[in-house]
């Protein structure tokens, strides 16, 4: 207890509270740039805390950290491009809520969850603070290793049209996940000589390419805003709106609650926390809803969970860092290097020793989540307006920011070609039914299960199926893959009687009407046997039938083709290192060869292809859930035109530099591509270099590229 005092007592400090509200409004400013994340505002705060006190450079750099959720859900709703990648999980319901004129409701709802979330982590933080480090230590490689595979397998289900694109998705981030330097032994894989590609694929470029750049390479080829219902009404009912999305909040404690708990279970594992928590969350939502099958339409629900679980994953993970040094995020790696500089040294001498700092810790993230949120809502009115502007006109300020964002996170240029090229991988998986969430959760968590996995294989073997643990993660992971087809069988046998009644009725209808046909035409040639075996034939000849399109049959092909010179590179490496690559190249180019095949037989179309559905959401009265996005001729051209341009951007940023290639850039988009008027494209330009001038290079001191002329 007189710790908790002591705690608070730092509080009473004008320094602390004023470092704390100037951390908040830095992390929230930060958000509201599309790729820039947390981690680049806190190493660039790392410098000033030379300079001070204990509680002061916790209260700055806790309250950072923290004030960037809010902000990173804003932009994730409003323009489906998360501020931060943690923020990635709000797109899948923010977004479409903006897209049905709900911004301002969808903003509500976030901050409050996002608050409410904080009190509830900050309570289990504090509660755990005594038993820190025999918490952790319960957890073996081998439960890592499964909770990992039941994340991917769980979150693989979210948003793909078919059980195979879902699975390939995940696929598709490990895969990804694997490309730099193997930990256990230091070597470099799948760079193909690319010293840069050492560190591997930079987070910041697959969260931002799959959703804000694929996002807008779409709202360019449509050419119609966010927002599909009508300009959002200003004044008073946005308001209103924003107070409606509060309140879905407070009506829904349960929700809330589970959800914080969800988040802050996964905050406690270092590697499942950060942007998997607010994923599983999510998931966990859907599959416990009476409305699971409206998730990703845009409803109230699929905002909460993963807002709901920011902040409550943020607050458990300080248990692990705090109690073992051990950071489960980017973000958190880089406070560790903040309580080394104040001189904390993480580990049972922390606990002991600076038990009112981690009450300290706890009181910041609290207020820190009202204070974000409060803010938040007080703005929301304004930021749902961005809703209302065409995608054309939206579209080259959220490239340009996410290409800047980028290089100050990387300052890496080969990430900006894989930014650009995730974000055509993006557009595709959205165009053909895959699976955004399973994308990113793989790439996330493939590295955490490669590494688990093989410390399992070097400590225990398979012997770690003889504990409770692991064996009960092993069933929840079956049951994971499982759990649709036995579902569906269930509901099969359920139905099966109902369905017998109902042949025999439809087949007795038929009798009579192909009797009064007979009688009305003086024919019978037309019998029962006769159009049974129409329909056998009919079958027959729908047996070779190719559902989709050429271009959807060639991204088959690139699946098979892929995974299998994958599979070859890895061969090549040492065992270690070659283990957990082969085996998931190898399923990825068994699923792709049944994706592919699925093309011509019709009969595995039912777990390649499902119902195609367009993105209006409803078919014969049916919720859509999976997002398969059908275009015309005219659309395609411009994801083609918009792609070209992105990629000239690049190659003048090359050639001339960062702050001449962009004006330039941005002039030639609004004469060519938008064509609209010098005034407004002279405009556009100059403002977008003021901006990158004096937030980058002016207070943010990026090193922006000088081109090689």
């Amino acid at each position: 207890m007189g710790a908790l005092t002591s705690g608070l007592s730092l509080l009473a400090s004008p320094s602390v509270i004023g470092l704390m509200f100037l951390g908040a409004m830095l992390g929230a400013f930060v958000g509201l740039i599309p790729g820039l994340g947390g981690a680049v505002l806190l190493t660039l705060l790392l410098p000033f805390l030379f300079h001070l006190p204990v509680a002061e450079g916790v209260a700055l750099i806790v309250s950072a950290h923290a004030g960037i959720y809010f902000s990173g859900s804003a932009t994730a709703i409003l323009i489906n491009s998360p501020g931060a990648p943690e923020c990635a999980a709000t797109t899948l319901d923010g977004y479409p809520m903006s897209q049905k004129n709900r911004a301002a409701e969808a903003l509500g709802i976030s901050a409050m969850a996002t608050a409410l979330g904080g009190v509830c982590g900050v309570i289990g933080l504090v509660a755990l603070i005594p038993a820190m480090g025999a918490i952790i230590t319960v957890l073996k490689p081998a439960s890592y290793m499964l909770l990992a595979a039941f994340a991917i397998i769980l979150i693989g289900k979210l948003q793909s049209a078919s059980v195979t694109k879902g699975i390939l998705s995940g696929l598709w981030g490990m895969m990804i996940s694997f490309v730099g330097y193997d930990p256990s032994t230091g070597l470099q894989r799948f760079g193909y000589g690319q010293l840069s590609l050492y560190n591997g694929v930079s987070i910041v470029a697959v969260a931002l390419g799959l959703f804000a750049f694929g996002r807008m390479f779409y709202l360019y080829g449509t050419n119609r805003a966010i927002s599909e219902v009508g300009p959002t009404v200003i004044g008073e009912r946005i308001g209103g709106k924003v107070f409606s999305g509060v309140m879905d909040v407070l009506r829904r404690p349960i929700q809330v609650l589970r959800a914080s708990l969800v988040g802050f279970v996964a905050g406690l594992i270092p590697g499942v926390g950060g942007v998997a928590a607010n994923f599983v969350s999510y998931a966990q939502a859907r599959a416990t809803s009476k409305r699971k099958h409206e998730f990703g339409t845009g409803i109230p629900e699929g905002v909460i969970a993963p807002e709901a679980s920011n902040l409550a994953k943020e607050a458990a993970s300080y248990v692990p860092l705090i109690a073992l040094g051990i950071p489960g995020t980017v973000g958190s790696a880089v406070i560790l290097s903040a309580f080394t500089i104040l001189g904390l040294a993480p580990g049972p001498s922390m606990v002991s020793t600076h038990e009112p700092v981690i009450y300290l810790i706890a009181a910041v993230l609290l207020i820190t989540g009202f204070l974000a949120s409060g803010l938040g809502i007080s703005v929301a009115r304004h930021l749902a307006l961005i809703t209302t502007v065409r995608g054309a006109l939206m579209s080259p300020y959220v490239i340009v920011l996410g290409i800047v964002g980028a290089w100050a996170a990387t300052t890496n240029f080969i990430q900006l070609d894989i930014l650009v090229g995730i974000g055509v991988v993006g557009l595709v998986m959205m165009r053909l039914g895959y699976s955004l969430p399973a994308a990113i959760i793989g790439f996330l968590l493939g590295s955490v299960f490669e590494h688990n996995l093989t410390l399992t294989e070097q400590v225990s073997g398979w012997n770690f199926l003889t504990q409770p643990l692991p064996d009960f993660l092993l069933a929840l992971v079956i049951l994971s893959i499982f759990s649709t087809p036995l579902f569906r069988a269930l509901k099969k046998l359920r139905g099966n009687g109902a369905k017998v009644e109902e042949t025999q009725t439809q087949k007795e209808e038929q009798r009579e009407l192909v009797a009064v046909g007979a009688a009305s035409t003086g024919s019978a040639s037309i019998n029962m046997a006769e159009s049974g075996n129409l329909a056998g034939h009919a079958h027959s000849a729908a047996f070779f039938k190719r559902p989709g399109s050429y271009f959807e049959l060639a991204v088959d092909a690139v699946w098979v083709v892929g995974s299998a010179i994958y599979w070859v590179t890895a061969i090549g490496y040492p065992s270690v290192s070659r283990t957990v690559p082969i085996i998931v190249s190898s399923a990825a180019f068994v699923i792709g060869l049944i994706q592919f095949l699925s093309n011509f037989i019709v009969r595995l179309q039912r777990i390649t292809h499902g119902k195609k559905k367009s993105e209006g959401g409803h078919e014969a009265g049916k919720v859509v859930v999976a997002n398969v996005m059908t275009g015309n001729r005219r659309e395609y051209k411009r994801e083609i035109a918009i792609i070209a341009w992105t990629v000239l951007m690049l190659v003048g940023i090359w050639l001339i530099g960062l702050l001449f290639a962009v004006p330039l850039g941005v002039l030639a988009y609004f004469l060519v591509l938008d064509r609209c008027s010098w005034r407004r494209a002279v405009i556009s330009g100059v403002a977008m270099y003021v901006v990158i001038y004096v937030v980058f290079v002016r207070l943010l001191a990026t090193q922006v590229p000088h081109g090689i002329i």
